[in-house]
């Protein structure tokens, strides 16, 4: 999807002329947004993606310890 083009600013100080939602910046490849929300948009996701993730790990982790560890150091 194209838009009109706008200056926009990396983390890192590169500025550069965008015309997409999203851009790789050339000087330390991360990841510049057009819109601000959107930027928003993906801190929320990585961090639901990531709770997520240890939520998993967590469970699995219950479910050797009470399965499998517990009944093997019974005997």
């Amino acid at each position: 999807m194209r838009l009109t083009p706008k200056k926009v600013t990396c983390k890192c100080g590169h500025s550069f002329i965008s015309d997409r939602d999203r851009s790789w910046c050339k000087k330390c490849a991360g990841a510049v947004y057009y819109h601000d929300k959107d930027k928003n948009k993906e801190t929320l996701n990585h961090i639901y993606v990531t709770s997520v993730i240890v939520a998993v790990m967590g469970f699995l982790t219950y479910v050797f310890v009470e399965l499998i560890a517990h009944p093997l150091l019974m005997l």
